[in-house]
């Protein structure tokens, strides 16, 4: 309660305010009778002091001083001064003590005891707080019946609003979900924003919104409150008020409200975490523990909602990586997003998503990554993304494994963040047969030596074979005369002992540049993650 309020009521009525309108809107929470200067020791903030100043007429300049910076820095309400027999009037100084430190001096004669204006303080203070409990037990119990009927988050913020009779918005921005009721400007911009100090009642941080709303050219005010949970990353509750006073009913109301959204938030955190595990060990026995029963298989993919249609295709990316774990959900989000019917399971070191979808859809090609994927990419150059070749449902135990070749081989030889099966070619049959250590053997020796005594031919003779060993076309992508590549291209052949228009020497050749290029990629990039 205020000051000003306290003193319409009963004997405070009698007393005499001798510091005009300082500190009228102080709050006041409790009252004390004070006989001594020790004040730091008994009083606290917003509390209002009753004492004579028969107890402060003996002290010096200093003490005084002291005393009153001590009030100051306690956060006093203001001092309810009561005359006696001995002293009836207040001197000047004292009272420009009171103003200079802005503490508000009411003025109280010797006939009215400090139980009568004692009384006068607390029976309105009393009051207020019965109030509040009421009003707290009883929004206490209506959330309570909601939270046994496992109600939605719509039906508990309508009951909300049926008590507080506010407008209001609740966000949960990373799930795209806005509740609100009420009138609640569209319009209205953040003119400031000032954090409420807590009280008894606040267990959230609370922040008062001053807002302007450009329609009809007014200012109002709302609570913003950040409700962390497990559920939603970004939870905001918007409470717009009347007017600038926030009533304490308003607040327990609130609170109240938070209770129920947080137990439903853990409710729904939980189902969420017992839905991945059911769908990642569903996920896993599809992908990982293929059953060869065909009838076996059929009943995990009805489970799964994976059985409408006839073709399978799945897309895996490594998560050895610290920054790649930061972007999973993000990645699977978007991953998702290719075909209405996927699942995905995480394993240590990696994640998988399974798509089902009609052969006539046409599969998810490299290009379809790339371009979902560009913003990822961007941010994260050690993240690869395997995609299968599109299967049967009899097929499906081949799609994992697939993409774990891919991913192996990406390892060793570098081919870029996005493969796939076709990008992997005859390689592939190295890989299943665990021979990827044999593919140096491919290499000619001559070209070997070549890459490490000279490399910049060696690019020379690889941009030549990327450009279908049209001299022109290399010329032009590596910003050479084309007499230039020729003079090198000439200098190649005769280091290499190989005809360029011999098909058979140009394929062996062929074969060995890119594993060179591919193993060089590889290393580097191992050597940017480890650094």
């Amino acid at each position: 309660m205020k000051l000003r309020e306290l003193l319409l009521l009963g004997e405070l009525k009698k007393g005499k305010i001798l510091t005009n309108e300082i500190g009228l809107d102080n709050e006041v929470e409790t009252a004390m009778v004070l006989e001594a200067i020790d004040i730091e020791n008994w009083s606290k903030q917003n509390q209002l002091i009753l004492t004579s100043f028969y107890a402060l007429n003996d002290l010096s300049e200093k003490e005084l001083e002291d005393f009153f910076i001590k009030m100051c820095q306690i956060g006093i309400s203001g001092l309810v001064l009561k005359t006696d027999r001995f002293i009836k009037v207040i001197p000047e100084w004292f009272i420009e003590l009171c103003f200079k430190y802005e503490i508000p001096l009411i003025k109280i004669s010797q006939e009215i005891s400090y139980e009568k204006i004692l009384l006068t303080i607390y029976e309105p203070l009393l009051n207020a707080h019965a109030h509040t409990l009421r009003t707290y037990y009883e929004a206490r119990q209506r959330f309570n019946r909601l939270e046994k009927q496992f109600s939605s988050l719509e039906t508990i913020m309508q009951e909300f609003y049926q008590i507080i009779e506010l407008p209001f918005s609740l966000k949960l921005l990373d799930k795209e979900i806005e509740i609100c009721e009420g009138m609640i400007p569209t319009d209205a911009i953040v003119l400031s924003r000032e954090s409420l100090p807590q009280t008894d009642f606040m267990k959230n941080d609370y922040s008062l919104l001053t807002l302007y709303a450009q329609t009809d050219s007014k200012k109002r005010y709302a609570l913003e409150i950040a409700i962390f949970n497990n559920y939603s990353l970004n939870c905001l509750l918007l409470v717009y008020l009347n007017n600038q006073q926030i009533k304490e009913t308003d607040l327990v109301i609130i609170e109240n409200a938070i209770d129920a959204l947080q137990e439903k938030f853990n409710t729904e955190s939980l189902l969420k975490k017992e839905r991945y595990t059911r769908l990642n060990n569903l996920a896993d026995a599809i992908l990982q523990n293929t059953p060869r029963n065909p009838e076996e298989l059929d009943s995990l993919l009805q489970e799964a909602h994976m059985q409408s249609k006839d073709t399978y295709q799945t897309i895996v990316f490594s998560t050895k990586e610290m920054q790649t774990q930061l972007m999973k959900n993000r990645i699977l989000t978007l991953l998702r997003t290719l075909k209405k019917e996927a699942i995905f399971f995480d394993q240590h070191q990696y994640s998988a998503v399974l798509f089902n979808f009609a052969q006539s859809e046409g599969p998810i090609t490299k290009d379809q990554i790339s371009r979902l994927m560009v913003e990822i990419l961007a941010e994260n150059q050690q993240v690869t993304f395997a995609i299968s070749q599109a299967k049967p449902r009899q097929e499906i135990k081949e799609l994992l494994f697939e993409c774990l070749d891919i991913l192996n081989f990406n390892t060793s030889f570098y081919n870029g963040p996005v493969v796939s099966s076709e990008d992997i070619g005859i390689f592939k049959h190295f890989i299943r047969e665990n021979q990827i250590a044999t593919l140096q053997e491919a290499i000619p020796l001559k070209l070997a030596q070549l890459a490490q005594t000279d490399y910049d031919l060696f690019e020379t003779f690889y941009c030549f074979l990327q450009h279908n060993r049209n001299y022109k076309q290399t010329a032009e992508a590596m910003f050479l005369h084309a007499k230039t590549i020729r003079y090198r291209l000439h200098k190649i052949s005769n280091y290499l002992s190989i005809d360029l228009t011999n098909p058979l020497q140009m394929i062996n050749h062929e074969i060995g540049a890119y594993i060179i290029k591919m193993r060089r990629q590889a290393n580097e990039r191992n050597q940017t993650t480890t650094r």
